[in-house]
């Protein structure tokens, strides 16, 4: 019975998404977020928002933008849409300057509203 019960409800609750193929597709924000990910070297020093903290920490040097106090780092990489700020920002290269106005951060990717900015 409890099989019988488990069997049922497995298919309309979130494990029936693992027979859809569009679980496992890959949307264009996650292949922005990765390519814009893929501009930052290893071993540079990267702040970054919540979201793009962990995939970076493994290969960088990496701080939450939204602490205060971080170093000045050679790149920022900002998610536009999943930034964590309320309000989003409405232009995120006038948000970087305003945030750092002597720090020369250079925007060198920008796709589906993640950036990637580099120290002069």
């Amino acid at each position: 019975m409890m099989l019988a019960v488990t069997v049922a409800l497995a298919f309309q609750f979130p494990l029936s998404s693992l027979w859809q193929g569009s679980t496992y597709e890959i949307s264009p924000h996650v292949a922005a977020a990765d390519a814009a990910m893929a501009q930052v070297p290893d071993g540079a020093t990267v702040q970054t928002t919540l979201n793009l903290l962990a995939p970076l920490a493994a290969r960088t040097d990496t701080f939450w933008i939204g602490n205060g106090g971080n170093p000045i780092t050679q790149y920022v990489v900002f998610d536009g849409q999943n930034s964590g700020y309320s309000p989003e920002p409405k232009s995120v290269p006038a948000f970087i300057k305003q945030l750092y106005p002597k720090d020369g951060y250079v925007q060198i990717f920008e796709r589906d509203q993640v950036y990637v900015f580099r120290r002069g």
